[in-house]
């Protein structure tokens, strides 16, 4: 017993605590991200990746860019996700427990340059950051796999507060919101219903007497069109790219100037797998938000495979290079990040010892 003490105090970090030894982006409680935070290693890589997005990203600042898109790879466990899930903390600032992330970064990083960068990174406008998991998020995987620009409308959609993957109910919704409708519409369906609309709207099929009586006492249309709109249960909607990034540029543009809609998605190369469709769907996306946004929205994705292997497998011709273009240069986390992060994080000793 005696000895076993004597090794506890040893460690600067009590040896016997829980380790999360696989980092899940969909882990949001508060415990959780103060864990995440105050125990994160920064490594010489890690450090140098940090510097060079954060670089990158207030350059997007002073100077509109189409360049937007981030590859992070590396393979299982070298801690890309856990990379990505640190950039979307600092991105958004958000306190936890009485401390901003950016406090516990300027405690790890001791160099001046890369602390400014973040700071000027954090302080320009306002942010939505939307960090999400692709395969679970899709509908789909494998063969079948959903198009790309569905999974971030879907994402998108669930940022603002609207139903996720029923686009044309997320539209009708969108266009309430934008004419200032959207809560007196909540408000009548609850007098009608007796529910809230988040609580029934998935159901919508079942609520459309109600729906549609709520809306046509705030005068959004007539009855006759919204019977027609419900009969056709958005067969007439199609989602393009375009419509996407557009509908990211309006969201932008209404909520202020400053105002940028980041993507962070994890496991993106696992998705896409060998599909060439999937790859060029992503490539789109990336493309369109970079030439409309110019800066004010970003994709940063994480994939075992680099950007160079993805690429030559599955793409021909100039769409190689062209994908490439899209996302600067790749962050491409090695085994010598996890060999850094175990002896700081377990195995770092005392000053004493």
């Amino acid at each position: 017993m005696e000895n076993s003490i004597k090794i506890k105090e040893m460690f600067t970090k009590d040896i016997t605590r829980d380790i999360n030894g696989v980092i899940k982006v969909d882990q949001k409680d508060e415990n959780h991200v103060y864990t995440e935070l105050d125990e994160y290693v920064i490594t010489q890589e890690t450090r140098k990746y940090f510097d060079v997005f954060f670089e990158r990203f207030i350059e997007s600042i002073d100077s509109p860019t189409d360049k937007i898109g981030v590859w992070v790879s590396g393979f299982f466990g070298s801690g890309k996700s856990h990379f990505i899930k640190m950039i979307s903390y600092l991105l958004e600032n958000k306190e936890i427990k009485g401390k901003k992330p950016l406090e516990f970064f300027k405690e790890k990083i001791n160099d001046p340059q890369i602390t400014s960068n973040i700071e000027k990174a954090v302080g320009k406008g306002t942010k939505d950051v939307i960090l999400f998991n692709i395969d679970s998020k899709a509908n789909s995987a494998g063969a079948g796999a959903e198009q790309i620009v569905n999974v971030f409308m879907k994402v998108f959609n669930e940022k603002r507060g609207y139903l996720g993957d029923v686009f044309w109910i997320a539209e009708l919704e969108e266009d309430l919101d934008y004419k200032g409708l959207y809560d007196k519409f909540k408000e009548e369906f609850k007098k009608i219903s007796g529910n809230t609309w988040e609580s029934k709207r998935e159901a919508y099929a079942f609520e459309q007497d109600a729906i549609i009586e709520a809306l046509n006492k705030i005068d959004y249309q007539s009855k006759e069109s919204l019977e027609r709109l419900f009969e056709s249960d958005g067969s007439s909607y199609s989602l393009s790219v375009e419509k996407f990034a557009n509908k990211v540029k309006k969201y932008c543009d209404k909520k202020g100037k400053d105002h940028q809609v980041l993507f962070l998605v994890d496991e993106v190369g696992q998705y896409i797998g060998e599909s060439s469709d999937l790859m060029l769907n992503l490539q789109t996306v990336v493309e369109d938000l970079g030439t409309r946004l110019q800066g004010k929205s970003w994709v940063i994705v994480t994939s075992q495979a680099d950007i160079d292997t993805i690429t030559k497998e599955q793409v021909k011709g100039g769409d190689f290079s062209k994908i490439q273009g899209r996302f600067g240069k790749p962050l491409n986390l090695s085994s010598a990040n996890v060999d850094e992060v175990i002896k700081k994080r377990l195995l770092e000793k005392t000053p004493e010892i």
